[in-house]
């Protein structure tokens, strides 16, 4: 368990990969028979699905999506325009169904398409072994399609390889040097490796080859977050409004790096605005969380709980049953920190009743199940009940090894070394955290809380100031950030 805005590792590396995947386009300098065929009986479906796929790589997601629909309307039996319509889809439900579609498709599809929909489909399932062995057979029969090395590199990115997912989009480079989106895969990949200058390089490159499209300054202004450049991801996220006055995710991180600036007000003020433009209301939802979160950056956690309420409110209108259920859990990570155990019981149990009485594909259900052991280990250790905590553990742990996802193994070091946090033996705190998500700051904080009770102060205060200058958005930063920054600054005063 972690405490990013995720509900397993499964889940969190789906979304990572369908994020890289979709900025893939068409128009390689491969020779056509190196390169994954497009399936359709209609030229007019053609022509439609390759201009969605040019406005889906600049990450114009709408546009795209109407598209992708209209391709399907003129063939109803364009399995990648299912697979693709997928990708741009708004809801859990609006994406399963249209994958269905795809998966039922591939067997009638081309040899590319059919490996690429099952590949997506196997990461779906949890079966992130298959998955990744499938997107290997993509590239071995497609070695020279850079579509099909983008997926593979954004396979492994989404399971922590990050240098084999570089090497992936520089083939894919190589294949085509104006192959934009592979550069700002590169970009994002480096940044994962904290080499912000490689990732610097890489974005400017993206800039470069699209400079009128929004994405490429979202992207850069990313990377200025990441290095605490607050005022110059300001001023990209700007331009990207600019230059796409729909580009909402960009007025939405204008927000986000005013609030680590202190400016809480102003950052509320700009997840209205974002919330204002033209955007699904699935995007609404994501905006009044940041709203939460901002509380929670200021300390406020009874504001926080409120505007959580109120993106509950939002995503039940929109029938967005998923998010209804993530948010529950997110109220019950809060109540958690802020010592309010009944209170996170009863959002669990009404995270668990949305997921139960839903009509989510089995594997998300599984993923929530997985995510809600770990809340009620948490919440037994909360108690001072470490025998129910360690059983709940244990019922965790037996759900990753069925998955079989070592991935995931992570997450179950990470609930250990909470749990032993709680029961103070930070000796052994220490042992699983160390061994759980090194990219999670609430880990890192706790981390560093244990180093400092077992006598490492110098580590201690290393890992604070990492927490501290994280500048990543997430739940779990917003739960720790403040306690890390006091933290640091106590230990630079000494």
């Amino acid at each position: 368990m972690t405490m990013h805005l995720r509900i397993s590792r499964a889940l969190v590396g789906l979304v990572f990969f369908l994020t890289v995947v979709v900025h893939i386009g068409f128009g390689s300098k491969a020779s056509p028979q190196d390169e994954i065929a497009i399936t359709t009986k209609s030229d007019e479906a053609r022509k439609l699905f390759l201009e969605g796929l040019e406005l889906n790589q600049n990450i114009r997601f709408d546009e795209a999506r109407e598209l992708f629909s209209k391709a399907i309307e003129q063939d109803p039996e364009f399995a990648q325009a299912y697979l693709y319509r997928a990708f741009t889809a708004t809801s859990a439900a609006d994406f399963q169904e249209h994958l269905d579609k795809a998966v039922a498709l591939a067997p009638d599809a081309s040899e590319g398409e059919r490996l690429m929909i099952e590949g997506v489909q196997a990461n779906v399932d949890n079966n992130q072994a298959k998955a990744l062995e499938i997107f290997e057979q993509l590239v071995e029969k497609f070695a020279n399609d850079k579509r099909a090395r983008q997926f593979l590199g954004g396979s492994y990115s989404g399971r922590d390889k990050d240098d084999m997912a570089i090497a992936q989009y520089k083939k894919a480079i190589e294949i085509d040097k104006d192959f934009a989106p592979a550069y700002n895969s590169l970009g994002y990949a480096y940044i994962q490796k904290e080499d912000y200058e490689k990732a610097e390089e890489a974005f400017k490159n993206y800039i470069r080859l699209i400079p009128d499209e929004a994405n490429p300054h979202d992207s850069i202004a990313d990377l200025y977050t990441r290095m605490g450049r607050h005022e110059d991801a300001i001023e990209h996220f700007r331009k990207s409004v600019e230059l796409n006055p729909k580009f909402y995710m960009s007025q939405r991180k204008i927000g986000t790096n005013l609030i680590f600036m202190g400016k809480y007000d102003e950052g509320r003020e700009a997840f209205h605005k974002a919330m204002k433009m033209d955007s699904p209301q699935s995007a609404k939802v994501t905006d009044m969380n940041q709203i939460a979160l901002s509380h929670l950056y200021e300390g406020n956690f009874e504001q926080a709980v409120a505007a959580f309420d109120e993106s509950i409110k939002m995503a039940q209108e929109a029938d967005l049953t998923a998010r209804v259920a993530g948010i529950h859990s997110q109220k019950c990570y809060v109540h958690l920190e802020s010592g309010h155990l009944a209170k996170a019981e009863r959002s669990l149990a009404e995270c668990k009743k949305t997921v139960i009485e839903s009509e989510l594909r089995q594997s998300f259900k599984d993923n929530f199940a997985k995510g809600a052991l770990a809340q009620e280990a948490l919440i037994a250790a909360k108690k001072g009940d470490f025998e129910t905590a360690m059983a709940k553990a244990d019922e965790h742990l037996a759900k990753i090894q069925a998955d079989n996802n070592p991935n995931e193994m992570e997450d179950h070091h990470d609930l250990l070394g909470l749990i032993h946090f709680e029961k103070g033996d930070h000796v052994k705190a220490i042992e699983h955290l160390n061994q759980g998500d090194q990219e999670d700051p609430y880990i890192l904080y706790h981390l560093a809380v244990s180093e400092s009770k077992a006598g490492d102060k110098t580590k201690a205060t290393e890992l604070f100031k990492k927490v501290a200058e994280w500048n990543q958005n997430g739940l779990g930063y917003a739960l720790v950030r403040s306690k890390a920054v006091d933290a640091q600054k106590k230990a630079e005063e000494k």
